[in-house]
């Protein structure tokens, strides 16, 4: 049976991505017109830092500014680094600490200024704004 049908499925373990753009579509107020929202797991041992005392929303935003700093500089290169998962927020919209068989985590839901990364599944959604009109004299 996996022979008939193993080249017709297909293959999910392939790529690794790091996490998936939010189809969802969210109010103006909470994400700008050019921002887009993703889901994604963070890996951290977070009961350690909430022994030493820091607050939960405190180890979310060293996550995210651990996410957002750039690769260090390659000799002779010209342009300025970029962050690799693109620049999120410092405050992330909603997140939950998790624990599971496979560790602890954090699932956030992060807000980022590129539409499509080949790091991150699928690309966030169109946003049309209303058609400017001229103005009638």
């Amino acid at each position: 049976m996996t022979r008939e049908f193993g080249n017709a499925l297909p293959n999910y373990g392939k790529k690794k991505k790091y996490g998936r753009y939010h189809g969802s579509c969210f109010s103006f107020k909470r994400v700008p017109f050019n921002k887009w929202v993703i889901g994604a797991y963070i890996n951290v041992d977070y009961k350690q830092y909430l022994e030493d005392g820091l607050s939960e929303s405190e180890i979310v935003a060293q996550c995210v500014e651990f996410l957002n700093t750039p690769p260090p500089r390659k000799k002779y290169q010209r342009k300025k680094p970029q962050p690799i998962y693109g620049e999120f927020e410092p405050e992330p919209m909603e997140y939950i600490f998790k624990e599971d068989d496979e560790g602890t985590y954090i699932q956030c839901l992060l807000i980022t200024n590129q539409r499509k990364n080949k790091l991150f599944w699928g690309q966030g959604p169109r946003r049309h704004s209303k058609r400017k009109y001229r103005k009638e004299r």
